[in-house]
């Protein structure tokens, strides 16, 4: 009838997980969530120590994870896919090759009277290659990785590591979503396993029919790995946000150009035409910069190199706008935030892998509403929810 205990180890009960897993331990520290459920229980002395609140976090999210990855694993094996997510065999005759768009009349207006507003070329926007995607038959990820400083196991003498050699532990998040059908938060210990439950999610939901839209911030690796794992899948596109791409010319020409006051008349023209997916036209405006105005010239053409390497990623944001469709990845940064940084980002705070990982596994099980149903029964819906 129980699982098998270890030296004077207590059950821990449905109701005990809920307030000291769900309610305390990814709210606040192990310390608070200490004396909050031994004052709840009239255990001030005594009662359950901030270890064991972390080794039972620990240990639900490791099994959490697990549970997670043998699952997955199924899916994969019933689709004809390796344990690892690689496409042995086409099975999925719902692909579409092509993206179900909005009706072109739609675009062909609203694109006239983006361009009628800022006087833009119309036949320059219509060029471009990011299609306007029907939300109805897409879905929408927005991925993305965090850090967090990572516990050393042994410093000697107690001096702390030199400056710029602190080691982190990699969580990735991955937020799905899909118009009138739900969301749901989807995290592992780096992209490939992520990847890997993704693929897993989105066969396990009948979502392969669908075109399915990244969000991401332009992380050449990351966008190398997506286009890998979704090598499958021919109806998929990557959107870079538009937070990342304005701030990377921000910090690009701060770099390359003499003084805030050039930057600044630079990006007051590129801007405009990055807004409008014009990426040839922003090329042409930055090699045409005055060479007296240059400081270092390799940051500029690192900066038309990186725009031209991401032009496929980078749609007519205005157009997009006015359809309603999205242009950031900002629900995955929030995600980032609500599952790890919020609880694990404190000042002074540094974490073992499996602590972390499995902390924020527990979190994003919160944030499913799945908690209820992992404590009773130690199983998972995987489903979209409203």
């Amino acid at each position: 009838m129980f699982v098998h205990l270890r030296g004077v180890e207590i059950y821990k009960t449905i109701g005990f997980k809920d307030i000291a897993l769900i309610y305390g331990d990814t709210e606040i520290s192990y310390q608070k969530t200490a004396r909050l459920i031994n004052r709840i229980r009239h255990q001030e002395h005594g009662g359950t120590p901030s270890r064991t609140l972390h080794d039972c976090t620990e240990k639900e999210g490791r099994e959490a994870l697990s549970y997670i990855a043998q699952r997955a694993g199924c899916i994969l094996k019933e689709n004809g896919f390796t344990e690892d997510g690689i496409c042995r065999e086409i099975k999925l005759e719902c692909i579409r090759k092509r993206p179900v768009t909005l009706p072109k009349q739609l675009v062909l207006k609203t694109v006239d009277q983006c361009c009628q507003a800022q006087d833009i070329n119309v036949d320059a926007v219509l060029r471009n290659p990011v299609p306007y995607e029907n939300p109805e038959n897409s879905t929408e990820i927005s991925i993305d990785d965090v850090n967090v400083k990572k516990q050393e196991e042994f410093r000697p003498g107690g001096i702390k590591s030199e400056r710029g050699k602190r080691k982190y532990i990699h969580n990735t998040i991955a937020h799905v979503s899909k118009a009138d059908a739900g969301k749901y938060v989807l995290n592992g210990p780096g992209t490939k396993n992520v990847l890997r439950f993704l693929t897993a999610f989105l066969l396990h939901n009948d979502l392969t029919g669908d075109r399915i839209q990244f969000f991401t911030d332009g992380h050449r690796v990351l966008n190398d790995s997506i286009f890998k794992r979704f090598s499958w899948h021919k109806n998929i596109g990557i959107i870079l946000d538009w937070y990342h791409l304005e701030k990377k010319c921000k910090e690009q020409l701060s770099l390359a150009l003499k003084g805030r006051f050039i930057r600044n008349e630079i990006l007051d023209k590129l801007k405009p035409l990055l807004w409008y997916g014009l990426i040839d036209e922003a090329v042409n405006h930055l090699e045409a910069i005055d060479p007296d105005s240059i400081k270092k010239i390799e940051t500029r053409d690192k900066l038309i190199e990186y725009l031209r390497r991401n032009k496929p990623h980078i749609p007519c944001y205005a157009v997009r706008k006015e359809l309603g469709l999205c242009n950031s990845s900002a629900i995955g940064e929030k995600m980032n935030d609500l599952v790890v940084s919020s609880r694990q980002k404190h000042n002074g705070m540094s974490w073992s892998k499996a602590g972390s990982v499995g902390l924020a596994t527990i979190t994003a099980i919160k944030r499913n509403k799945e908690n209820e149903k992992w404590f009773e029964t130690k199983e998972l819906n995987f489903k979209l929810a409203a």
